[in-house]
């Protein structure tokens, strides 16, 4: 959330408090009605957002939580940028979301040419350690 939403609407220091807020969220899930965070010590909560945008992409979320209008979960990634220079807050730094997936979907390993098994393995290797994550 940026700093002006918080100053107008609180700061939830736990994700229940969340359905206190406009919560922004994206369409294309499968279970866009639910977050589910989990703290360090396993504890798990589940919390149905509220908002009134869902969105199919994250450009189209940023500059809607930029200018106050409610929070939303992004990607460590993308989050980081508006963080370190204090445009977004991280509002539940003690709690986590699911980590995403990627897949690489390929031919069986007997009709796939060897450059698809390079790319593979260069992929994992860059992947299982991403240092744009911060």
């Amino acid at each position: 959330a940026s700093p002006a939403y918080l100053a107008e609407h609180g700061h939830p220091t736990h994700p229940a408090h969340l359905s206190a807020h406009h919560c922004m969220g994206y369409a294309y899930r499968s279970r866009r009605d639910v977050w589910r965070f989990t703290n360090a010590e396993g504890r798990e909560i589940t919390v149905a957002p509220s908002g009134p945008l869902s969105v199919t992409n994250v450009d189209a979320l940023i500059p809607t939580i930029l200018e106050g209008l409610g929070v939303a979960e992004l990607p460590d990634f993308i989050a980081k940028e508006y963080i370190a220079d204090g445009r977004l807050i991280n509002l539940l730094p003690d709690w986590s979301l699911p980590k995403g997936a990627l897949y690489f979907v390929t031919p069986t390993a007997r009709s796939r040419p060897a450059k698809i098994d390079a790319l593979a393995e260069f992929l994992f290797a860059r992947l299982s350690n991403p240092d744009w994550l911060g």
